[in-house]
């Protein structure tokens, strides 16, 4: 299931309102703007419908309304959602237009029975998100797929540390590792190497060449270069590397901030594809600390893997390397007035887009050079 659309408002008619317009999304996906635009805010806003879908978190913030469209199947499913005071006042479910869950304030709705083939009252609390508390695959199988894609969605702050300080204490029938963390990438990794022994480690063994860090080894070990301060009795492990014009492993305190965020990327990324789930993988400020040829061949990959299966890339940034590698039809503006984030893209700009194309200069300069702008300013005239 992938989205494909997605508007979103939160404290309408209030001095804090904040509005994002018809962003629409493909299997491949660039979000682009100044500083201030949104960016990072509409990637949150996403990544907290799949926590709600997925049962993880109720509401996350204390006013929002989201009216969103999915595809599935061949099918499109529609899921709208607006709660005040984190309380749900409405929730509606469509598939192909026809509405099979309604519900108001109070908790108290309508949900289609499948088996019974009529719509049955229903009063679930109002904290709660009816496509997760009612999910049901015998009764409501349509809501599993809300379930499932907000369960496989992944948040990254590519500009963070992305665990590169974390290291894991190998415990007997310890916590589950939750894919979602990108702090538990260690743990990720050997979850990966434990389900899939032949494959998983030298996935990301190749992706990693492929990137420009030509890799002999990815594995985990016992830290060896550094003195744990407090000691701990039980051994903790993390991520090292063999390179190969490096006589020596090199453990993942000493790789660059850059090398290490691309390596849990694609530790993530690798996992996600070869488990099978379909994910909607959200990565903000991607490229960020990576010099030009390794951010554009990253980008190569990370594309050629979402076109290349169900998963579905959300991609942010202000970096021209990144800008001027991804094509402009995957390109999503962001132009903020006030509250107010309208979006200018392939689907809704066609002329304009196209317009540039002639111009030959670079993808960068269509975002620098305010060309929607201006061309916005001479269609008006």
């Amino acid at each position: 299931m992938r989205l494909t659309r997605i508007n979103y408002s939160q404290f309408s008619g209030k001095p804090q309102e904040w509005v994002l317009s018809d962003l629409v999304l493909g299997p491949s996906n660039l979000i682009v703007g100044k500083n201030a635009s949104g960016k990072t805010r509409t990637l949150n806003v996403i990544n907290a419908l799949g926590k709600m879908l997925a049962g993880k978190q109720k509401p996350a913030y204390m006013s929002g309304d989201y009216d969103t469209i999915f595809e599935h199947e061949g099918k499109n499913l529609r899921y709208c959602l607006e709660y005040t005071d984190r309380k749900v006042v409405r929730e509606e479910v469509y598939v192909d237009e026809k509405r099979l869950l309604h519900r108001g304030a109070g908790g108290i709705g309508k949900i289609y029975h499948e088996k019974e083939k009529k719509d049955l009252e229903f009063q679930s609390p109002e904290s709660d998100l009816a496509a997760f508390a009612r999910r049901d695959s015998i009764q409501h199988s349509f809501l599993e797929p809300f379930g499932d894609w907000g369960t496989g969605v992944r948040h990254y702050a590519f500009g963070g540390t992305m665990g590169h300080t974390t290291m894991v204490v190998v415990v007997k029938d310890g916590p589950q590792v939750d894919p979602s963390d990108a702090n538990q990438v260690i743990a990720l990794f050997r979850k990966g190497v434990k389900d899939h022994p032949d494959v998983f480690a030298e996935a990301v063994r190749q992706d990693m060449c492929a990137i420009g860090y030509p890799l002999e080894t990815v594995g985990v070990r016992a830290p060896s270069n550094i003195i744990l301060y407090p000691a701990i009795s039980e051994n903790p492990v993390m991520l090292y590397v063999k390179e190969r014009e490096l006589p020596c492993e090199t453990e993942q305190t000493e790789l660059s901030q850059g090398m290490f965020r691309a390596l849990a990327v694609i530790i993530h990324l690798n996992y996600a594809l070869l488990a099978s789930k379909p994910s909607c993988i959200v990565i903000d400020d991607i490229g960020e600390g990576l010099d030009f040829d390794r951010s554009c061949l990253l980008i190569d990959l990370l594309r050629r893997k979402a076109l290349d299966s169900s998963v579905q890339i959300i991609l942010s940034t202000n970096d021209r390397f990144v800008m001027n590698k991804v094509p402009l039809d995957e390109w999503s503006v962001l132009q903020r007035e006030g509250g107010r984030v309208r979006v200018r893209n392939y689907q809704n700009s066609k002329e304009v887009f196209d317009e540039f194309k002639f111009t030959g200069l670079n993808n960068f300069d269509f975002f620098a050079s305010e060309f929607l702008t201006q061309q916005e300013a001479v269609a008006h005239e």
